[in-house]
């Protein structure tokens, strides 16, 4: 298909190839929906048409996707390999000399360079896709996930391009010292040293508002009595552990008070105490994860496994206050989204909206023919829904969806981020336990994302 010319993708490819030409490596934020995969195209049949590239893709999916859209999509590119694993060593070699340009997962071409480390001399150029997640999330020292520590020593003469959809997220690192929050671009630029930086408001002046779709959030509260008292006596024992804890800790360790005040929850695991009393704090704060985001059937073996009076098992719902608010706005739609945080959900809620007769796919870890059922959530014309787990919607994009339903958030604002863009426009509902602790999170929640990504969602808080 013709790839039409955009003012912000012209000034990025420009940006990019003066820093490429002064020897420096650029870093790129470029969110969801902005084409990625059109402006790597651009890249390795314009900018750098006469300079050999490697581009890595993080997952099977994603290689896969990639090179269908590069070969097919776009009109094609001489000289293109694609280093899968399974290849042999040899095989992946002949790869790697004979072409120009080269899609790999970044483990298979470490350990290719490892055997032949002379492949690594020709390499001019690597695009890294997702260029964040080379970043490990919580680490003890080493900082870089496994391979990237390798790949960029292994890589050294090697101008770095690395693309990600936002790049305003911290990590942690434990360091001898203490637990450290570190911006996940300034690590970017520490370990792909003499890199240029592009953000969203470097060309935020540019045609990039009339491509940018925005999507409606709305913060939609979820009225269940029996959970919300569930969550509400979960709560109250964390609370009171919490002011033990602190309490032992002013007698024992009272100058580590102040900082344990300041960020309970982060900086715990950091101080000497009791370990059954944080073992306790954090299966409590597990439960209370699990009532948020599990169906009401699994309520109580978790309460009992954590001691709970069998008095208050006979107080659980049936079906909780989610399920049947999913239930009802799938019926007065088409086509809906459900992204679920565990595997009993996704099984709960495909049963539940079976019964009601909406034709459902799921798509989780155990799914081997992923893209299959998602195509076929995209264009069948019943009244449908597509329910997918945390590794089931990685790497997707959904526009063919009336709306998505977040059934629990989790703490990352980033994560919740990418959840609400896989639609690239439309609606999106936020569900959250009114009157509960969970109201608090969504609310500290949504306050970072809007702060932080500010150019394509307009927010609602229904009643």
């Amino acid at each position: 298909m013709p790839i039409e010319s955009r003012e912000y993708q012209n000034f990025i490819i420009q940006r990019i190839k003066e820093s490429v030409d002064s020897r420096k490596s650029v870093i790129l934020e470029l969110d969801c929906g902005m084409g990625k995969r059109v402006l790597m195209y651009r890249l390795v049949t314009e900018a750098f048409k006469d300079k050999k590239v490697v581009v890595f893709l993080q997952t099977h999916t994603s290689l896969e996707e990639t090179a269908h859209y590069l070969e097919k999509e776009y009109g094609g590119i001489k000289d293109l390999g694609v280093v899968k694993s399974g290849l042999n060593a040899s095989y992946r070699k002949y790869i790697i000399e004979n072409n120009r340009v080269i899609l790999s997962l970044p483990i298979v071409f470490s350990n290719t360079l490892k055997k032949f480390p002379e492949l690594a001399e020709n390499i001019d150029i690597a695009i890294i896709n997702e260029v964040d997640q080379i970043i490990r999330r919580v680490s003890l020292k080493r900082v870089l996930c496994v391979p990237w520590n390798k790949i960029l020593v292994q890589l050294n003469n090697t101008r770095f391009v690395g693309m990600s959809g936002t790049l305003r997220d911290n990590h942690f690192v434990l360091d001898e010292d203490q637990l450290k929050l570190r911006n996940e671009l300034n690590t970017l630029v520490e370990f792909i040293p003499e890199s240029s930086i592009i953000t969203i408001e470097d060309f935020i002046g540019t045609d990039l508002k009339e491509y940018i779709k925005e999507t409606e959030v709305h913060i939609h509260p979820v009225k269940d009595e029996k959970t919300a008292q569930i969550i509400q006596m979960i709560t109250e024992q964390i609370k009171d552990l919490r002011e033990e804890i602190l309490q032992i800790v002013s007698e024992t360790s009272p100058t580590e008070l102040p900082r344990l005040k300041q960020n309970f929850f982060q900086n715990i695991s950091l101080i000497s105490i009791e370990t059954n009393l944080v073992e306790k704090l954090n299966r409590l704060l597990l439960l209370r994860k699990y009532v948020y985001s599990m169906p009401a059937s699994t309520y109580p073996n978790y309460l009992m496994r954590h001691g709970f009076d069998k008095s208050i098992l006979s107080n659980v719902p049936k079906i909780s206050g989610k399920e049947l608010e999913v239930l009802e706005i799938v019926k007065n739609r088409s086509k809906v989204t459900i992204l679920c945080s565990f595997l009993s959900t996704v099984d709960s809620l495909s049963q539940l909206l079976k019964r009601e007769e909406i034709t459902t796919f799921e798509v989780t870890g155990k799914s081997r023919n992923k893209s299959e059922i998602i195509e076929k959530f995209k264009s069948t014309k019943e009244r449908s829904a597509l329910i997918l787990s945390p590794i089931g919607e990685r790497d997707i994009d959904i526009p063919q969806t009336d709306l998505i339903i977040v059934y629990d958030l989790v703490n990352s604002p980033k994560t919740v981020y990418q959840k609400m863009k896989r639609s690239r426009g439309g609606e999106v509902f936020l569900l959250f336990y009114e009157n509960t602790s969970e109201q608090e999170k969504v609310k500290r929640v949504v306050s970072e994302i809007a702060v932080r990504y500010p150019w394509s969602l307009i927010f609602y808080a229904d009643k």
